[in-house]
């Protein structure tokens, strides 16, 4: 039936369309002129024809309508682990050293041999050694032997020259007697002068002892002392600085 309702309208709207063509065309009937018409433009009048949804159509359920799509949240990253730390390479041992091959016979002759020559020379350097030692020490000796013999000689001269000089500056007294000795302790400097003498042993008679006292006072100075100190200091120092003088006089009254 909709089909139907459809059909009519249509034929009718041709119809129209047709005739108003053939009047156009031919003219209306009686006239023998043909009637000129302008053209007027074509109008084509449509209808909005609405096809209404059959019930059958409408009986039909709606389509669902449709799911919204779950939106899948991204996963996170998981978190870069820490690389571990590579561990440091054990250091490579060295390679043991090839031990050097041992000295052939021939080079153990020869090492023995300097060995032996080495060695005495060692012992010929220490033999001259001691032999220039002994000289040394034999030469002192006999310098040391020969200085004590000329300053004993030395010591005796001079002691006799002040046995001389002391008589020669004596007064004895009364009561000296031949064999009295006093021992007197003389002191000098290098000028010869004498500054201090004392009896160190007494003859036992307080008078011989002064007067022996009295005349070294009166000798002074002794200039073969200063001499000596002049040429010799080490003989003046070690003899004559300080030093005992024996006074016993060879003429005495009985």
């Amino acid at each position: 039936m909709s089909s139907e309702f459809k059909l009519v309208p249509a034929a009718v709207t041709f119809c129209l369309h047709a005739l108003a063509i053939v009047v156009l065309v031919v003219g209306l009937p009686g006239s023998t002129e043909p009637l000129q018409v302008k053209p007027k433009p074509k109008v084509i009048q449509a209808k909005l024809v609405i096809d209404k949804p059959s019930s059958r159509a409408a009986s039909k359920p709606a389509p669902p309508e449709a799911k919204p799509k779950p939106v899948i949240k991204p996963k996170p990253k998981p978190k870069p682990e820490p690389k571990p730390e590579p561990k440091p390479k054990p250091k490579p041992k060295p390679e043991p050293k090839p031990k050097p091959k041992g000295p052939t016979p021939e080079e153990i002759r020869k090492k023995k041999e300097q060995e032996r020559k080495a060695e005495e020379k060692k012992q010929r350097e220490l033999e001259e050694r001691i032999r220039r030692q002994q000289e040394r020490e034999l030469a002192d000796a006999l310098a040391a032997e020969s200085e004590i013999l000329d300053s004993a000689e030395q010591t005796s001269s001079y002691a006799e020259l002040i046995q001389a000089l002391v008589e020669q500056n004596w007064s004895p007294p009364p009561t000296a007697r031949n064999g009295m000795v006093a021992v007197v302790k003389i002191e000098t400097v290098p000028t010869g002068d004498i500054v201090n003498q004392y009896i160190v042993e007494s003859s036992g008679n307080p008078a011989f002892d002064r007067s022996v006292i009295t005349a070294i006072a009166r000798l002074g100075k002794i200039d073969e002392l200063a001499d000596l100190a002049r040429e010799n200091m080490s003989a003046y120092e070690g003899n004559f600085r300080s030093f005992r003088f024996k006074f016993a006089p060879t003429e005495l009254r009985r």
